[in-house]
């Protein structure tokens, strides 16, 4: 069983942001997304909370990501699409994130 808490879009210092919150099996998951301008600026990563602290569990190459060609100089008109790609790049990270936990 899983629950969304929360789910975060934003462009900040030159870098799109996405934060998804997840509670899946009694563990709380955090995939966050920021994609800059450049390749090693930005990163795909998946963490679990432990009570205290975010843990990471896996990070992909942002290549292999199908937000790789947003662009923090996009206009606010593209905002869904873009939303869609990063969100369908969490939900990637959370899927394989349950795999190594379970």
């Amino acid at each position: 069983m899983q629950r969304e808490i929360d789910i975060r879009f934003y462009n900040r210092s030159q870098s799109w942001h996405f934060v998804r919150i997840q509670e899946w099996d009694g563990h709380k998951l955090k995939a966050s997304i920021c994609r800059n301008a450049y390749d090693n600026q930005s990163s795909a990563k998946c963490f679990k909370f432990d009570g205290n602290k975010w843990n990471l569990v896996l990070s992909i190459p942002i290549q292999d990501c199908k937000c790789k060609d947003v662009s923090y100089v996009m206009k606010e008109d593209r905002y869904p699409k873009m939303q869609e790609l990063f969100l369908l790049d969490s939900e990637t990270l959370l899927e394989k994130a349950k795999t190594i936990i379970d």
